[in-house]
C-alpha cells in the first residue's frame, strides 16, 4: 500500500498545535527562567515550610500575569548575584538599583524604597556626625558583598567586619562585637520578628542615603521575558495590586511611585 506524502488531518493539527507553542514567548521560555531570591526578613522568608514575604508576593504576580512561571530559589546573597551575573535568564531580588549596577541588569521596579542608616548599640554613647567620624569607630558590621558594604568600601572605609548573613550582624551588634552596622528604616523591624531581636536594643545615630529595590533580570535574559515582566509590573501598579502588597505588610508604608536614576537623571 502506498503511503501518502501528505500529513492527514490530525498530523496536520499537532503540527500546527506544536509550532503554536514553541512561539508563545511566555510558555515556551518559562522553564528557563531561573528566580533567585535573598532571604531578608520581611521580604522573603519561610513560614510553615512556605515561601512567602512582600517580595515574594510581588514576583509570584508578576509571574501569573506574564504566563512565565519558575520556581522562586531562595540563595545566599553573593551566589545567588553571582549566577544573575554570569548566566542568562536569571531573575534577582529584591536587588538594590546602583549606578555601577545599572548597565549590569535589566530593571524591574523599583518595588520597594528604603533609608540606610548607621545603628548603634542602645547605651553605647557613640556620636556619628558625618562619614569620617564613622570611619574612625572600632569596626561595622555589613553582609558581604551587599549594596551597603559596597557603599562603604567605595567611600574609603576600612573598618568593615562582613557577615555571611544579614541576622549575624544584627546579633554581633546586640552583644557589643560591633560598634556600628548598616541598617535599614524596614530592616529592623522584619529581622525583629524572624530571629527575636529585641528592636529596642538599637538606636539610629546617623542616616546615608535613600535607596530603591528592584528586580533584576540578567543582561543577557530574553527580551520577551522582560518585556513581559515589566508590563505585568505596570499592571500591577496601574490596577492597585502592587499598593495593596506593600501595605499588607507595611501599613501606611506608601509604595514609590517614581523610579530615581541620579546617575542617568543628570545626563539627560
Amino acid at each position: 500500500m502506498r503511503t501518502s506524502r501528505f500529513p492527514t488531518l490530525s498530523q496536520a493539527a499537532l503540527w500546527a498545535a506544536l509550532c503554536f507553542i514553541l512561539l508563545l514567548p511566555g510558555q515556551a521560555r518559562a522553564k528557563e527562567l531561573r528566580v533567585l531570591a535573598e532571604m531578608t526578613a520581611r521580604s522573603v522568608r519561610i513560614e510553615n515550610g512556605n515561601l512567602t514575604g512582600w517580595a515574594v508576593e510581588i514576583v509570584q504576580e508578576i509571574m501569573d500575569r506574564s504566563g512565565i512561571r519558575a520556581e522562586i530559589e531562595p540563595t545566599p546573597w553573593a551566589r545567588a548575584y553571582s549566577v544573575a551575573l554570569a548566566r542568562p535568564d536569571v531573575a534577582l531580588f529584591p536587588t538594590t538599583r546602583t549606578k555601577e549596577r545599572d548597565s549590569l541588569f535589566h530593571w524591574v521596579g523599583p518595588i520597594f524604597r528604603v533609608q540606610w542608616s548607621f545603628l548603634a548599640r542602645k547605651g553605647s554613647d557613640i556620636v556619628i556626625r558625618s562619614l569620617d567620624d564613622a570611619r574612625r569607630v572600632r569596626s561595622i558590621g555589613t553582609y558581604i558583598k551587599d549594596a551597603r558594604d559596597r557603599f562603604l568600601e567605595d567611600h574609603g572605609f576600612t573598618n568593615l567586619e562582613r557577615s555571611a548573613s544579614e541576622e549575624s550582624i544584627y546579633r554581633k551588634l546586640e552583644y557589643g562585637r560591633l560598634d556600628l552596622i548598616v541598617g535599614s528604616n524596614t530592616g529592623l523591624a522584619g529581622i525583629a520578628e524572624t530571629t527575636g531581636v529585641d528592636p529596642k536594643k538599637f538606636v539610629e545615630v546617623f542616616p546615608l542615603k535613600e535607596v530603591d529595590l528592584y528586580i533584576a533580570l540578567s543582561h543577557a535574559t530574553a527580551p520577551e521575558t522582560v518585556t513581559a515582566w515589566q508590563k505585568a509590573f505596570e499592571g500591577m501598579k496601574t490596577d492597585g495590586t502592587f499598593k495593596r502588597i506593600i501595605q499588607r505588610w507595611f501599613p501606611g508604608l506608601k509604595p514609590p511611585k517614581d523610579a530615581r536614576c541620579p546617575w542617568l537623571d543628570n545626563n539627560r
